[in-house]
């Protein structure tokens, strides 16, 4: 049986600082985790039900990074690109009834991808955010108009809707699964 279903999640988040002082070999290897990774699966995933004549749906993990979120240059650009890579690859396997959307996450919580970006926004000096991280949590959630942060719960429901028969009309599509943060 060939897998009709996918979810494309890759995600390194790199270094955080400055554009002025971010490492060129970090910036390199987020695009190749993130943006690379992303194409080199969904390339195999269509490739295999184009064979089998078979439609299928998958969801690529881009970020509300994607909008430019400060100290994390590489990461901001990977997730942009992740979302443009989405609805190229939509328009292009569309004729195949393969489906192929993305979801962006803002803040999710509790746990390590919070508490890390807690640290490193606090560790890294920046006119956005406070060098406290007990203050950066809350400069982070005072930015989400619902005024908490997502659940993985939230994100799987997403992910879960664009697999399924419910959204076969949606394609090249970017679920922001963002609390309004934008």
């Amino acid at each position: 049986m060939v897998a009709d279903l996918l979810f494309n999640n890759a995600g390194y988040q790199g270094h955080f600082g400055n554009i002025t002082n971010y490492p060129v070999g970090d910036f390199r290897r987020v695009l190749d985790i993130n943006v690379t990774g992303v194409f080199v699966v969904l390339q195999a995933f269509a490739k295999v039900l184009m064979e089998a004549k078979q439609p299928g749906a998958a969801v690529n993990t881009a970020s509300m990074a994607h909008g430019g979120a400060p100290n994390m240059a590489a990461y901001s650009a990977s997730k942009a690109a992740v979302v443009a890579l989405t609805k190229t690859a939509a328009k292009d396997l569309a004729v195949h009834n393969i489906r192929v959307n993305s979801v962006s996450p803002a803040f999710i919580g509790p746990g390590q991808m919070w508490n890390r970006q807690v640290e490193l926004q606090a560790g890294t000096p920046s006119q956005y955010f406070s060098d406290d991280p007990d203050e950066v949590a809350t400069q982070m959630i005072n930015s989400v108009p619902m005024r908490r942060y997502g659940s993985l719960q939230e994100v799987a429901s997403s992910v879960h809707f664009l697999l399924s028969d419910a959204s076969s009309y949606i394609t090249a599509f970017d679920i922001e699964v963002s609390g309004g943060a934008t």
